[in-house]
């Protein structure tokens, strides 16, 4: 538990790190530009987006830990949805708070740990069973107007073949995301 603990601790003073804000603020702009043009919608699932938002919040979580990937996450939210139609500003609190807790989460799964297969599985399904399925579909319930049961099996039936996706993509970027950090570190 302890451990545990550190991590915010220690990635909240990752934030006094002019280099780590650096990456961060780069790592925002990546995740406002693939907000706002990274996202698509299926045709037969209108209330299900699938995206690329996620490489950089996995990429702030493993470098910099929890409290840096949810502030990215949360902020990345909001932007994106403003630079996307700055005339209706619609931003929805659930979905954003939903995005920080996507990453705390991804940090504090990822952030010090060694990328393997079985660790990056359980902040994917952590993200999934926690995050996407349950919360996120509790918000569009009530702003569809949709029974929550069907809602979420719809999101499921397209959500988890989706994260297999996701994993693959994390395990893609594996090697140049620890280069990049033995990189930071070092100095």
């Amino acid at each position: 538990m302890k451990n545990f603990l550190k991590k915010f601790s220690d990635s909240s003073k990752e934030l006094t790190n002019v280099r780590t804000l650096a990456v961060c603020a780069m790592m925002l702009a990546l995740r406002i530009v693939l907000g706002v043009f990274g996202n698509f919608t299926l045709a037969v699932v209108p209330f299900v987006k699938i995206g690329f938002t996620f490489i950089p919040i996995v990429i702030t979580a493993y470098l910099f830990g929890p409290v840096c990937a949810a502030i990215v996450s949360g902020a990345g939210d909001i932007l994106a949805i403003f630079l996307a139609n700055p005339t209706a500003f619609s931003v929805t609190p659930g979905i954003t708070v939903c995005c920080v807790i996507e990453g705390l989460i991804y940090g504090a799964v990822l952030y010090r740990a060694e990328l393997k297969l079985p660790t990056v599985i359980i902040a994917k399904a952590a993200v999934l069973l926690l995050c996407h399925l349950p919360l996120n579909t509790l918000v569009l319930c009530f702003l569809m107007n949709m029974p929550y049961l069907t809602l979420l099996g719809y999101r499921a039936a397209v959500l988890v073949p989706f994260a297999a996706v996701e994993v693959a993509i994390i395990m893609l970027i594996k090697k140049p995301l620890v280069r990049v950090s033995e990189q930071l570190h070092k100095q």
